[in-house]
Parts: C-alpha cells; sequence; structure tokens
C-alpha cells in the first residue's frame, strides 16, 4: 500500500491543558512507513505543540494563513510568523475559514511563487485553481463537503471515489502527481473502507483527532 497522508485538525475543541496533553500523548505514538501524520492546533498553541512534538515524526501545521509578510493584517497569521517558530505548512480554505473569509484561495497568490507547502480544502472542483499549482514543492488537496463537516455524515465511497477520480484525472492532465484527501466526519468506523480507495491518499480528520484513543486507532487503521 503506498503511503497514506493523515491530519488532525484540532479546530477550536481543545484548550491550552487539554492540547499540551493531547501532544504529549501523540509523541508516543510509534507511526508506521506507509503512514504521514500531521496535526493542527489552535494557534495559540503551535509553538508549543510543535515543540513538544519536534523529536517525532508527527508534522505540526497551521489551521490558516493570511498573508506572507507583515503588513496591516489585524487577527491574521503571516508566513513570516510561521516559519519563525517552524511551521513549515498550512491548511488553506477549510470550509470553516471560507465562512469568515471572502477569499481564502487569494493567499494562494503569495505562497505559491515562494514554494510555502500547504493543504488546499476545497467543496466543489471549480474551487481549484488547478492552473496555479505546480509540482516545485509538495501540494496536497483536501475534498471536504460542507455538509460532512462536523455532522456525523460521511460522503460514500462511491461520491468519494467520483470526486477524486474527477480531480486526479484533470490533474495528470497537468502532468501534475499531487495527493488528494478525505475530509468529513472521518472516524475509526469508516476510515479504513476510506484508506482503502486507490483514489485516496489520505484523510483529513476533525472531530475525532482531538480524542487520543480514537486518533491512534485511526492512524494504525492502515
Amino acid at each position: 500500500m503506498k503511503q497514506k497522508i493523515i491530519i488532525g485538525n484540532w479546530k477550536n475543541y481543545l484548550g491550552h491543558k487539554e492540547s499540551v496533553s493531547l501532544a504529549h500523548s501523540l509523541s508516543e505514538l510509534v507511526t508506521k512507513d506507509r503512514t504521514r501524520v500531521m496535526v493542527s492546533p489552535n494557534h495559540l498553541y503551535l509553538n508549543e505543540v510543535n515543540q513538544i512534538l519536534s523529536t517525532t515524526n508527527i508534522e505540526v501545521i497551521s489551521q490558516n494563513l493570511t498573508s506572507a509578510e507583515s503588513k496591516s493584517d489585524t487577527g491574521g497569521i503571516t508566513l513570516k510568523n510561521l516559519k519563525e517558530i517552524n511551521i513549515n505548512r498550512s491548511l488553506v480554505a477549510h470550509s470553516e475559514t471560507r465562512i469568515r473569509e471572502k477569499n481564502p484561495q487569494s493567499i494562494l497568490l503569495e505562497i505559491i511563487p515562494i514554494g510555502f507547502p500547504f493543504v488546499l480544502c476545497f467543496e466543489e472542483i471549480k474551487q481549484i485553481p488547478f492552473n496555479t499549482l505546480n509540482d516545485d514543492f509538495e501540494i496536497i488537496l483536501a475534498y471536504e463537503p460542507i455538509w460532512a463537516i462536523g455532522t456525523g455524515e460521511t460522503a460514500s465511497i462511491g461520491h468519494i471515489n467520483e470526486i477524486h477520480s474527477d480531480v486526479k484525472s484533470k490533474l495528470s492532465k497537468l502532468g501534475l502527481n499531487i495527493p488528494i484527501l478525505y475530509g468529513g466526519s472521518v472516524n475509526p468506523s469508516n476510515c479504513k473502507e476510506i484508506l482503502a480507495s486507490d483514489n485516496v491518499d489520505g484523510v483529513l480528520v476533525g472531530g475525532a483527532s482531538t480524542k487520543y484513543d480514537l486518533f491512534k486507532e485511526i492512524v494504525n487503521s492502515i
């Protein structure tokens, strides 16, 4: 089986003590060669969680990114500041970010030329800027149907395969080899079937990633 990517998006479910505790638990998690694990904590705890997991194979990434350089951007998160605390990847345009920001994908115009790795979330294929993507650095896509985010409803395997296959076909025509994850109420009960699909390169996990036993089960399902 090819390597699968598992990203745990902690969103804002956890406070400081809970985030630190979960990070310490994850520091004991043994990952397999066929698995890559990333976690995305609340921005307030990025640095501390990253320090705890710095000696592990687990990568800590940002939940959002609003600008590349320091500028008039109140409440924003800059690439420059992330790099200062050794965070070298970010989620971009998560469905919950889209609610607050008019065009969260606009940051791609700044970070693609710089080559800053990111995970671009999309609800519809038309939201993927195929012509601006490249293979010069690692880009990851994540399909997350909004009706499945935090609802307990998971898209059928048939639907997931249809969307992923369509995206992979478009990428192939452009000569791009970019992994595509599925996100939307992923849990230990459905992850094995989802991850078994050749069209699915990994999963973006929400609520289940904030509970160590559940996330461990997902990671070990591969």
